[in-house]
């Protein structure tokens, strides 16, 4: 495991008691049996079953509401569930398996009014001896060109000749709950695209492939495509072959922006996603949004904040045995499974 690796022991004492009987809305256990797995139990019961001794929601959406008024008025232990930030080849929405999830007790690292387990432990890793654990990740992320999903090719991206610096710009798709929970807005995205084309740069915008078929609805991407200059992006292509033809990347609360650090690539941030605050980021903040910010004083290298984001934080497993393995491990298998599909 990865304390055998750089020599530390971290227990994620936060997380339920290994067996203890855990209950779940309905579509919890029927959309994702396979948690039981990451609590060592036979099932996943429900909510309002007699005798359970907690609860687990996912996501912030209207059943994990619920299910957290469910504890409350049962007076029951709960936790808040996620997909870990390197979950799978294949996409959720296809049920790929997820091979790692997050789990806290606090809050929703999205969720920037209030701190989450995963901002404590990243405050604490600027006083911890773990930078060797995260270079070591860091390293073998951008070796093997991994992010969240990695279920598109590898392929260079083709952009019109420029000698102005290069800025990506991430839209998001509406309704995405991590953009109010950060301080986002929609003036917010509109507030991105004006500053970046002000400032002389070429501007290209990173949009959802939904969004330019007509079948959802971005932030940024209709006022983008009337703004002259700007380009839209929505090949499918990975999200390393993306960042290695960009300068910088500005985003309100995508992951593109962890991925940009990981790859030492300038992030600016419109709203207060996990990896901002902590003088990592370039923090251009609504006044709303900026008060959320004033928890995170700590400032961990970059390879203390991707320690304990992909180690000290999230659970991994083997999705075939259900085994628990670590970060390198799970590196490994998402790296073996692109190349046995020849997306490399």
């Amino acid at each position: 495991m990865f304390g055998e690796r750089v020599g530390i022991d971290f227990m994620k004492d936060w997380y339920p008691p290994v067996g203890m009987r855990l209950g779940a809305t309905h579509y919890v256990t029927r959309s994702a049996p396979w948690l039981k797995h990451y609590f060592g139990l036979q099932k996943l019961e429900s909510a309002f079953t007699p005798g359970i001794r907690g609860i687990v929601f996912w996501g912030g959406r209207s059943t994990a509401q619920l299910a957290r008024r469910i504890a409350l008025v049962r007076r029951l232990p709960y936790w808040y569930l996620e997909d870990g930030y390197i979950r799978s080849v294949g996409l959720g929405k296809e049920n790929t398996l997820p091979i790692s999830i997050a789990v806290d007790d606090l809050g929703m690292p999205v969720d920037a009014s209030r701190a989450s387990r995963l901002e404590q432990l990243i405050a604490g890793s600027a006083q911890m001896d773990v930078g060797a654990l995260g270079s070591d990740i860091r390293n073998v992320l951008v070796e093997n060109r991994l992010s969240k999903y990695n279920n598109l090719p590898h392929r260079e991206v083709k952009l019109e000749r420029t000698t102005k610096r290069r800025i990506l710009l991430v839209d998001q798709v509406f309704g995405d709950v991590s953009v109010p929970m950060s301080g986002g807005s929609p003036e917010s995205f509109a507030r991105m695209l004006d500053d970046a084309v002000a400032s002389g740069a070429q501007c290209v915008v990173r949009t959802h492939p939904d969004v330019m078929a007509g079948f959802r609805k971005g932030y940024l991407t209709e006022k983008a495509a009337r703004t002259p200059g700007v380009i839209l992006l929505s090949d499918a292509v990975s999200v390393s072959s993306i960042l290695a033809a960009v300068d910088e990347v500005w985003t309100v609360s995508s992951q593109f922006g962890l991925d940009a650090l990981l790859r030492g690539l300038p992030v600016r941030c419109y709203g207060a996603p996990f990896y901002s605050g902590w003088g990592l980021t370039e923090d251009r903040l609504s006044q709303f949004s900026r008060t959320m910010l004033p928890r995170r004083r700590a400032r961990p290298s970059i390879d203390q904040l991707i320690a304990a984001t992909f180690a000290l934080y999230p659970s991994y497993r083997d999705t075939r045995t259900w085994v628990e393995i670590d970060v390198f491990r799970a590196v490994d298998a998402l790296a073996a499974e692109r190349k046995a599909l020849d997306l490399d």
